[in-house]
């Protein structure tokens, strides 16, 4: 078996294509380069080989980089969530507070009211 099926079978097992991308490959070795000399055949393979090593280094570079610009971002994006959280926070309790007492203005409309007796009660709890 050649080289270049060797490392496209190496690709496949180590999970970096699927089984059709492996088959598709394969097949395109087979004809691809059947029109060239050995010598070319090794050029060809070489500089794919080179591609590979440059395009893996770039890879693990930006994801160095991606690394530690979560690593700066993290903290920030902890920050503004929480600041973000407290002012939801306080803004429903503002609007808790709100309702609150226009239900009890518009409680019972002048009639005797329920809650004059939940006050009462609540303030005698107090002392």
């Amino acid at each position: 078996m050649s080289n270049e099926k060797m490392r496209v079978l190496d690709l496949l097992d180590a999970g970096k294509i699927t089984a059709d991308e492996a088959a598709k490959l394969i097949e395109a070795i087979g004809t691809s380069y059947s029109f060239m000399s050995r010598d070319a055949r090794d050029n060809v393979e070489e500089k794919l080989n080179s591609f590979t090593k440059e395009v893996t280094k770039f890879a693990k570079e930006v994801g160095c980089k991606v690394q530690d610009l979560y690593k700066e971002v993290e903290p920030k994006v902890k920050k503004a969530s929480q600041n973000a959280l407290e002012k939801c926070a306080a803004a429903l309790d503002n609007l808790a507070h709100n309702v609150g007492e226009s239900l009890e203005e518009n409680c019972c409309e002048g009639e005797e009211c329920c809650c004059d007796e939940e006050k009462a009660e609540n303030e005698n709890k107090k002392n």
